[in-house]
């Protein structure tokens, strides 16, 4: 009877929860419990956080000097999710700051980290690195998310997310048959120095989600950073069926002055896309939330450039 009484009790015990061990580049990172306080040190993952329905207590803010490091596509999901976060401005991670925060996950998929960060930040509390098997800066955002949702216990949140978003770029790809096929570049302006960027990188893959085509030279031209850059006498190499402009102030003024841009398809025939400081932003952040918003305002601008329509003046 003892032992029937015994063995009834230990069935109404909560069974304990095995730790996750998530992989990552720097190695394999244990986390005992669902963190409550999670601190985001890299450039973009409150994004992937607030698309999980996550209120993170702390977050890096890259650029654009926005309330809570947040944009404007990631406004709502922020408000939704109760997040006010602590906002560390700076390139470099503020190791007093993550440590202040108390946190109990430290989130740095997207984050200026080396093998001494890492294991720092790992002193404070349990660290996910970027995923792993990808060169930097270049995992695709869908593993991004789903490492962050292994590591948060959101995981079926994650492929629910990915699912969304990638619905709403098949459907752009409908909406836009002329985008298919065509060949396409995207091109940084900084200063007289004109800057592409290979297959991995996010602004290649978004645009290759909405049916481009980029071309395949890019991956042998670009460093082990991702991406190469020429001077403006070379704007030939971007001379595609369109191309999708990301400028600091002055730099589209600057092109469009260049006898030899007036000579390219892409001046002769419109074939040019001129992101403004918002659109810059989501090409950069390249999250689950500015994606989505992205292809909506850019959609339509992509297919009239590479069908060779006339854009209307000041597009």
């Amino acid at each position: 009877m003892r032992l029937a009484l015994l063995f009834l009790f230990l069935l109404a015990l909560p069974l304990r929860a095995e730790p996750l061990r998530i992989e990552h580049r720097f190695g394999m990172t244990v986390i005992d419990a669902v963190p409550e306080r999670v601190v985001s040190v890299g450039y973009h993952e409150q994004d992937f956080l607030y698309a999980l329905g996550i209120a993170p207590v702390g977050v890096h803010e890259w650029f654009g000097d926005r309330p809570f490091a947040t944009w404007s596509w990631a406004e709502a999901a922020r408000e939704a999710a109760g997040a006010e976060p602590e906002v560390q401005r700076g390139f470099e991670i503020d190791f007093e700051w993550v440590w202040a925060l108390k946190p109990d996950l430290i989130v740095a998929t997207f984050a200026p980290m080396d093998a001494e960060t890492y294991a720092r930040l790992s002193r404070i509390a349990p660290v996910v690195g970027p995923p792993a098997g990808y060169p930097e800066w270049g995992a695709p955002w869908q593993e991004e998310l789903r490492l962050i949702g292994r590591a948060t216990g959101r995981g079926d949140r994650a492929e629910d997310v990915i699912g969304d978003v990638e619905a709403v770029l098949r459907g752009m790809r409908a909406r836009h048959p002329g985008l298919q096929g065509r060949s396409a570049a995207a091109v940084f302006v900084a200063g007289t120095t004109l800057v592409g960027y290979g297959p991995e990188d996010g602004t290649n893959r978004f645009l290759a989600a909405l049916g481009l085509s980029i071309p395949p030279d890019y991956g042998d031209l670009a460093t082990e950073q991702g991406n190469f850059s020429v001077s403006l006498e070379r704007i030939d190499l971007f001379d595609h069926d369109v191309a999708l402009w990301l400028t600091e102030p002055g730099g589209r003024e600057l092109v469009e002055a260049l006898p030899a841009y007036r000579e390219t398809r892409l001046g002769r025939e419109r074939r040019s896309v001129w992101a403004d400081a918002e659109e810059m932003g989501a090409m950069s952040f390249q999250s689950p939330l500015s994606i989505p918003w992205a292809a909506e305002r850019l959609g339509e601008r992509l297919e009239r450039a590479a069908t060779g329509a006339a854009a209307p003046a000041g597009d």
